[in-house]
């Protein structure tokens, strides 16, 4: 009998293991890129990820949502070893670009999300009246959360942009029906696409409150924010330095006078207000300074200026003029550029590389010698920079500095192509990587960025170049400093840096909002 029993067991089970191995076989499985609860970054990171890996946006790469997560998918649909086998090979290039590698998620594990649709036409006229009108019986705040969308050449339409689920954008649709009854205005549940705006400026509700009201648990029936920015992608993509012609010979300019701290008309009259405003929102405090630059690089004028001649810490922001120090010796014949140094200048200067910093310091003979360099072959530009030592363990790197004048003038004779390997250097600074002048700002899509930051428990900062288009299509290129150094180490180093980054996009949006006003931008 136990024999018997034992035979029909083993019989069972394998009449019943077929099926037992078919049931993972059923399930399907997409390559996610990452999660935040903040829409804004998904959006910016989406596009990162589309340039890098050379995918179609909303068709290879989707926003989906997950609990209280927004995330970027690419929806496979595969096998396990299928997903795993793409994963991989993805994930080598996204960690060289300095990404997080891909991962491997259920295709059932997170959702489609949506907006509301009201009206469609071919003429942005036509509809901005009906648009008025859905936002004045919407109210002040659902009513800042509208756009007029561009659908396709011939189309356009009135958009709220909930990136929520089915359920919650179809009770939010249904609210606004009772409210727009009278207005014969029908509203749909639509999928969440990523799509330009036309018409009037929306004034979107900022990412900052969607985030926030996801955090805090609230009902989120509206939530709206400001259209997806372009990212820069991988080996240049958004440059237009490849058009240019690299001029190794051109002799640098003698830079203009600094400018006094009053300089740049307009704005600058409003940057007393602004220093109030980020001082009464706790930003700004006693024992903290600030450095806020602007060069308008179409018309070769400051936009405005605060302390751009007092000399700062200079963290990772010294890392451009170490390359500028390198390829000035490759240049002279002096050093070489091989598939190495291009691997660890990229390291430098995208992932904020220290040891890559260090490597090409000693390079050049060492901290002194760097230092020297620069002040004898850009002594009018640079003169007050100062290379003091290697990047310590840890990147506590106190002793470097450069006052932000050095930094306009470094990023005006980069853009002008007035110093050697400007095309290379140009390159390395518009890879994907951190910045503090146009991720959550005012700066719209389609801006090209080239730029350093700076980090260090003593100081927050960043420089560059932003390159924003004008309705006509035209590159307004303008070059941006912001630092927020303080005299100790902070209690909350964390918070501290939100604070100090939060001065310098809000600055950042300032300075947009003036050149918009100059230029007719977007």
């Amino acid at each position: 009998m136990k024999a018997s029993s034992l035979i029909l067991f083993v019989l069972l089970f394998l009449s019943c293991a077929p099926a037992l191995a078919a049931a993972p076989a059923d399930q399907r499985y997409d390559i996610a890129y990452g999660w935040d609860t903040d829409i804004q970054r998904v959006l910016d990171y989406r596009r990162k990820v589309a340039g890098l890996l050379q995918m179609a946006i909303d068709r290879q790469l989707l926003i989906v949502g997950r609990d209280q997560q927004f995330g970027v998918i690419h929806p496979l649909r595969g096998t396990l070893d299928q997903a795993k086998k793409t994963a991989e090979q993805q994930s080598r290039k996204l960690r060289r670009a300095g990404l997080k590698p891909a991962q491997v998620t259920k295709a059932k594990g997170h959702h489609a999300l949506y907006h509301i649709g009201y009206l469609k036409g071919p003429s942005v006229e036509r509809l901005t009246k009906d648009y008025r009108s859905i936002k004045q019986a919407l109210g002040v705040q659902a009513g800042k959360r509208l756009a007029i969308e561009r659908v396709d050449s011939r189309t356009f339409s009135i958009v709220y942009r909930c990136w929520s689920s089915k359920t919650m954008a179809a009770r939010t649709a249904k609210q606004h029906g009772a409210l727009l009854r009278g207005r014969k205005i029908a509203p749909a549940v639509i999928a969440a696409v990523e799509r330009p705006m036309a018409g009037p400026n929306t004034n979107l509700a900022t990412v900052a409150d969607l985030g926030s009201e996801r955090r805090q648990g609230k009902t989120v029936q509206a939530a709206i924010v400001q259209p997806g920015r372009e990212q820069r992608t991988s080996k240049g993509k958004k440059t237009t330095a490849g058009e240019r012609c690299q001029d190794k010979e051109t002799v640098i300019a003698t830079p203009a006078d600094p400018p006094s701290e009053t300089a740049g008309g307009g704005l600058s009259i409003k940057m007393n207000d602004f220093l109030r405003k980020q001082q009464a929102k706790g930003r700004l405090r006693q024992r903290e300074r600030a450095a806020l630059v602007a060069y308008d690089l179409t018309r070769n004028t400051y936009l405005t200026s605060v302390n751009s001649q007092r000399a700062f810490q200079a963290a990772s922001m010294i890392k451009p003029f170490v390359a500028l120090a390198f390829f000035h010796q490759v240049d002279k014949g002096k050093l070489s550029y091989t598939a190495q140094h291009r691997h660890m200048m990229e390291a430098m200067i995208q992932q904020s590389s220290n040891s890559a910093t260090n490597w090409f310091i000693r390079q050049l003979g060492g901290p002194a010698k760097c230092e020297a360099l620069l002040k004898k072959e850009y002594g009018a530009m640079l003169r007050q920079v100062r290379i003091r030592e290697y990047i310590p363990p840890g990147g506590k790197t106190y002793k470097n500095s450069a006052p932000p004048l050095a930094y306009i003038q470094f990023l005006k004779a980069l853009w002008n192509y007035q110093l050697p390997y400007s095309k290379e250097m140009l390159r390395v600074m518009s890879l994907p990587g951190r910045d503090r002048i146009f991720c959550g700002t005012e700066v719209p899509s389609g801006t090209q960025v080239f730029n350093k930051t700076g980090t260090t428990a003593l100081l927050c900062g960043d420089m560059g170049i932003l390159v924003p288009k004008t309705r006509d299509g035209r590159r307004v290129p303008y070059a941006i400093v912001g630092i927020v150094e303080r005299a100790s180490k902070p209690a909350d180093y964390k918070q501290w840096m939100v604070s100090g980054g939060g001065v310098i996009r809000d600055f950042s949006s300032l300075v947009y909002e003036e050149m918009k006003r100059k230029y007719n931008l977007h």
